[in-house]
């Protein structure tokens, strides 16, 4: 499957859809409004232009929030939150795919599962 930002800059290809979609709620996730589909970092070819992907903060080095365990990536040209990864604090290295990015019809039938990443770290369903 491929997926890719609004002008096409950014292209995500993973093999696999994944079998469900994370929408969380904490601060950040509830604004970026995205889809998570995880991946391990061998699973995931991402191409981009050069000097066109940037993180969250174009004038900050990188976007880290509160414990600094994921790093947010953008497209700089349309500006679509296109994936996150996680940084050497955790363990076992992740993506998370923003799957907002995936055409409507590949990810219709994908299940949504709720985290409610704002108060008790659980799955509400």
């Amino acid at each position: 499957m491929e997926l890719m930002c609004h002008c096409g800059n950014v292209k995500i290809k993973v093999a696999n859809s994944p079998a469900t979609l994370t929408s969380c709620n904490c601060s950040i996730c509830h604004r970026y409004g995205a889809l998570w589909g995880y991946y391990k970092p061998n699973e995931v070819q991402l191409t981009f232009m050069a000097d066109s992907l940037g993180t969250s903060m174009p004038s900050a080095k990188s976007y880290r929030f509160g414990d600094e365990c994921i790093e947010f990536f953008h497209c700089q040209k349309c500006g679509c939150l296109t994936h996150y990864l996680t940084t050497d604090k955790v363990p076992e290295p992740k993506y998370g795919i923003n799957f907002r990015m995936a055409p409507r019809a590949e990810v219709a039938e994908i299940q949504v599962r709720h985290f409610d990443g704002a108060d008790s770290w659980t799955f509400l369903d």
